[in-house]
């Protein structure tokens, strides 16, 4: 049963370790793709950046004979590189810490960010610089939102599809939160702009704070601070599950169906086999009449060397008892006697070497001075 218990225990690292080689290629893989990815993307960007500065100088010194360059039809100004819509590349990469906190460090930072969908902001850097439009997703490990009207670009897919309008992602740095807000010496309510947010600790008997948002929403409070005014959050609407007919509903899922039972087993054991494989390296527990079968060879070993030893001759015998003798006195200890007869052996030698190659044994006192150095 050694044996065995060896050979599953051997099994399992050994599948243990392919594993683990697997996933480390797999992420360098992974990484290598990513990398391929980012930099076709980045080098897309750069070609559009020069293709615009060639444009804008052709604009400027052709003027009305400049050629037409967006006909409708030649997908100018499309991009072909979907991580364009999507900077982590299904998160395989992730920016830095420092940019994003410096991109959310107005909303309030990334692990409380006070922007939710559904909000309306204002575009502070690009083309629709001063727009205002409405949050449609928010990408809070990376610093980005997408809006539902602006910023958006033209999409072409890898077979030449159409080209059709995505949202891009922008960064929450380039956006400022819109809220009405109503002057309380004036009494005039309009849109302002908040350049910053700060999370408090939500209050529970506002009107804001429902069911679905303390469950699907932001458990905190947004606040305006100089003002001490509280933005409200958009309303959160719980999400719908339809029960198609082959789900399992619910009242089937908490309705107990199997009791055990310490008499019978919980299922036929030829079932078991076809559970799983009978003859797997990594079994460790067996049939009774398995383990008794093992058992019987191991004895049957033992048995083969002790008839082994039976019919060792005389010198084997002796040799094994000088062995034992040998194990059972342990390490041997040198004594003084013998510590003695080998200096003096040593020193013989030593003597015998110096005579053979004609020099003389310098002592400690003929090298020292023999009288005192200058003053």
């Amino acid at each position: 049963m050694q044996k065995l218990v060896k050979r599953a225990a051997q099994a399992q690292r050994q599948a243990a370790r392919r594993s683990r080689q697997q996933m480390e290629q797999e992420n360098i893989d992974y990484r290598m793709r990513n990398r391929t990815a980012l930099r076709s993307a980045v080098a897309e960007v750069r070609q559009n950046l020069k293709d615009a500065r060639r444009a804008r100088q052709e604009d400027w010194e052709m003027g009305p004979l400049a050629p037409k360059r967006d006909l409708g039809f030649n997908n100018y100004g499309a991009f072909r590189e979907n991580v364009r819509q999507d900077w982590s590349n299904y998160g395989l990469h992730q920016a830095r810490p420092q940019v994003v906190e410096q991109r959310c460090a107005w909303a309030g930072g990334v692990k409380q960010l006070n922007l939710a969908p559904q909000d309306r902001v204002v575009i502070m850097d690009g083309p629709d610089k001063g727009k205002i439009d409405r949050i449609k997703s928010v990408q809070a490990e990376n610093g980005t939102v997408t809006l539902e009207t602006h910023h958006r670009a033209l999409a072409v897919g890898m077979f030449e599809s159409p080209a059709r309008s995505q949202a891009m992602p922008i960064s929450i740095g380039s956006i400022r939160l819109v809220y009405p807000i109503r002057n309380p010496e004036t009494g005039v309510t309009r849109d302002v702009v908040i350049n910053q947010l700060k999370a408090v600790p939500p209050n529970m008997k506002s009107e804001n704070m429902t069911l679905d948002r303390w469950e699907h929403g932001n458990k905190w409070d947004r606040l305006v601070p100089g003002i001490n005014v509280v933005i409200p959050w958009p309303e959160v609407e719980a999400p719908e599950y339809e029960a198609m007919p082959a789900d399992t509903v619910r009242e089937q899922v908490e309705d107990r169906t199997f009791y055990y039972s310490l008499l019978s087993p919980p299922m036929p054991e030829q079932v078991v086999d076809e559970l799983r494989n009978k003859y797997s390296r990594f079994r460790t527990r067996h049939e009774p009449w398995y383990v008794e079968q093992k058992e019987a060879e191991e004895e049957a070993r033992k048995g083969q060397m002790e008839a082994a030893k039976s019919m060792q001759t005389p010198l084997d015998e002796f040799h094994e008892m000088q062995r034992e003798i040998r194990d059972s006195q342990g390490e041997p200890e040198l004594t003084d006697e013998m510590l003695e007869r080998i200096g003096r052996v040593m020193a013989k030698k030593k003597a015998a070497a110096l005579d053979d190659a004609g020099v003389t044994e310098v002592s400690a006192q003929s090298s020292s001075p023999s009288g005192p150095g200058p003053q």
